[in-house]
């Protein structure tokens, strides 16, 4: 046989082979998304997650990555349930060992999938103007985490956009800080995106519709948490971001997704 003919006869296998093991990681994401959805607690749930991605190839996770964020955009209600405390960065950071999570990365980013944007690094924004920089306590930030920890309202307040990220996580699970509060946070372009994504990984304010909008129209959140955002979004506000979006990327992300949605 002439070799030019056998090499891309190899190709053509490699391909089909390759189509085979990617079908079966969608359909492995797909069986999984209802054992997932089963699991009440978040962090269980994402320990399970992180077992089940640990277990393949990087390939083969990052396959199952793709599916699960490609649901999500579809408007699965279950996919966007259970894939809010998921398909996240630092979090998957957490429950994949860190050099098979580097090859999880790569591997999407190689794909060239949509949801590889979720996993980008993440660029340093400008320099705010002065009179958007909050002011720099003055107490040390021990002290300003162990009052974070106090029932005051107006003291809960002005932790809440201290610029250390630290205290902001402490008055996060302040139980006396209100929905309100944290919407007015991730809504400033004061607040730092460390701040910003203290919020995301709070799961008892990223399940708030509110919070969703306000970060995924706030321009100092990271670009991959304001696009993970975005298929949560109702067509109205997807709208809005569309037209109105201060990043190129969000309002093409946000018009590409009213595409994609019936009606």
């Amino acid at each position: 046989m002439d070799g030019a003919i056998r090499q891309r006869q190899l190709v053509i296998l490699r391909r089909h082979l390759t189509a085979c093991r990617r079908l079966r990681a969608w359909r492995e994401a797909e069986a999984l998304l209802p054992l997932l959805a089963a699991i009440a607690d978040p962090e269980l749930r994402l320990h399970r997650f992180g077992e089940h991605l640990g277990a393949r190839s990087p390939e083969e996770a990052a396959w199952t990555i793709a599916r699960l964020q490609e649901m999500v955009a579809e408007g699965n209600r279950q996919a966007q349930r259970v894939s809010l405390g998921l398909l996240d960065k630092h979090r998957l950071a957490r429950v994949v060992p860190p050099e098979a999570w580097r090859a999880v990365e790569a591997a999407l980013h190689e794909s060239g999938h949509r949801s590889a944007r979720l996993f980008a690094e993440e660029r340093r924004p400008a320099e705010a103007p002065d009179d958007e920089v909050v002011p720099r306590p003055t107490e040390p930030v021990g002290s300003r985490i162990s009052q974070a920890r106090r029932p005051v309202p107006l003291l809960i307040e002005r932790l809440l956009f201290d610029p250390d990220a630290r205290v902001v996580q402490v008055v996060l699970g302040n139980p006396r800080l209100t929905e309100a509060e944290v919407v007015k946070l991730a809504a400033s372009r004061r607040a730092s995106p460390e701040c910003l994504e203290a919020i995301a990984e709070k799961d008892r304010w990223i399940a708030r519709y509110a919070v969703k909008v306000a970060l995924a129209s706030n321009p100092a959140t990271p670009a991959r948490l304001a696009l993970g955002l975005l298929p949560y979004l109702l067509r109205q506000d997807l709208r809005e971001l569309a037209s109105r979006a201060t990043r190129a990327e969000v309002r093409d992300e946000a018009a590409a997704l009213l595409r994609q949605r019936p009606g």
